[in-house]
C-alpha cells in the first residue's frame, strides 16, 4: 500500500520514490533543512489543532490502514458535532490522513494546513495560486475521500498568514489565511488514479533512469540527491 508521501515523491522524481522504497539507505543524512521543516510543520498543526477546539476525533492507528479507515469513520459517525483530525483513508491501495475534517450541514470540509505562506499578487495582499505540490496534496486527499462514507462539503487549504502579528495571550487567531478549492481542483483530482497507477509501475520495475536536474530541488531537495548525483549527467 502506498501513501500520500510515496504519491509526492513520484510526482517530484519517480526516482525518488523507488529508491525510497528499494534503497532507503542511499538517502543523505544529517539534513537540518528537513528537520526543521518537520519540526515547522509540527508546531502549525498544532496550533491548526488548538483553533479547532478542545473537543476532537482523534483516531488511534490499528493492525492495518484499513482497519484504521474503517474505525475512524465509525468514530466520526458517532460523533458527528466533533472536528476529526489526522483521519486515516483507504482507497485502491492508497493510504492517506486527512489533516482535518470539520463537520457542517453540507458534510465535511476537508482542510489541509501548511507551515508556509501563499505567493501574493503585486498588491502585496491578495493571495496568488498556491505551489503546485499543494495543490497535488489536498487533491490527493480528495481522490481517496471520495471512496469513504464520509460526505465532502468543500476543501480547503490554510496557509499562514503573512500579515498576522501575534497579539499575545495565547490567542492566534487570524494565523492562517484559508482558500477555498472548488472547481479549480477539480481535474487534478481526476488525476489523482493515473499518478497512482504510474508509481505502481515504476515500483514494479527497474531503477528509472532519470538525468538530476531542477527537480531535484524542486518543492524540496530530494534527499538522495547525493546518490543521483554520482549516477548520471547533471541537466540544468
Amino acid at each position: 500500500m502506498l501513501t500520500k508521501s510515496d504519491l509526492a515523491s513520484f510526482r517530484q522524481c519517480p526516482r525518488r520514490l523507488w529508491l525510497a522504497k528499494n534503497a532507503p539507505d542511499t538517502a543523505d543524512t544529517g539534513d537540518a533543512t528537513r528537520w526543521r521543516r518537520a519540526r515547522d510543520g509540527a508546531i502549525v498543526g498544532e496550533k491548526a489543532r488548538e483553533l479547532l477546539g478542545l473537543d476532537l476525533v482523534w483516531p488511534q492507528s490499528l493492525a492495518s490502514p484499513s482497519e484504521t479507515a474503517r474505525a475512524a469513520a465509525k468514530l466520526l459517525a458517532d460523533a458527528p458535532d466533533k472536528p476529526g483530525v489526522e483521519i486515516p483513508l483507504v482507497r485502491d491501495d492508497l493510504s492517506v490522513r486527512a489533516d482535518a475534517l470539520v463537520p457542517t450541514s453540507k458534510g465535511y470540509v476537508l482542510q489541509e494546513t501548511k507551515a508556509c505562506t501563499f505567493p501574493l499578487k503585486p498588491d502585496k495582499v491578495t493571495p496568488g495560486k498556491p505551489d503546485e505540490h499543494l495543490l497535488d496534496d489536498i487533491a490527493i486527499q480528495m481522490w481517496v475521500l471520495e471512496e469513504s462514507p464520509l460526505q465532502l462539503a468543500r476543501a480547503q487549504l490554510n496557509l499562514l498568514n503573512s500579515r498576522w502579528c501575534y497579539p499575545g495571550g495565547g490567542d492566534y487567531r487570524g494565523l492562517f489565511r484559508p482558500l477555498v478549492l472548488e472547481d479549480s481542483i477539480r481535474e487534478r483530482v481526476a488525476e489523482v488514479p493515473f499518478w497512482l497507477a504510474e508509481a505502481k509501475r515504476v515500483l514494479s520495475g527497474h531503477m528509472p533512469e532519470v538525468t538530476t536536474g531542477k527537480q531535484c530541488q524542486d518543492p524540496h531537495t530530494c534527499p538522495f540527491y547525493t546518490h543521483c548525483s554520482g549516477a548520471g549527467p547533471e541537466r540544468a
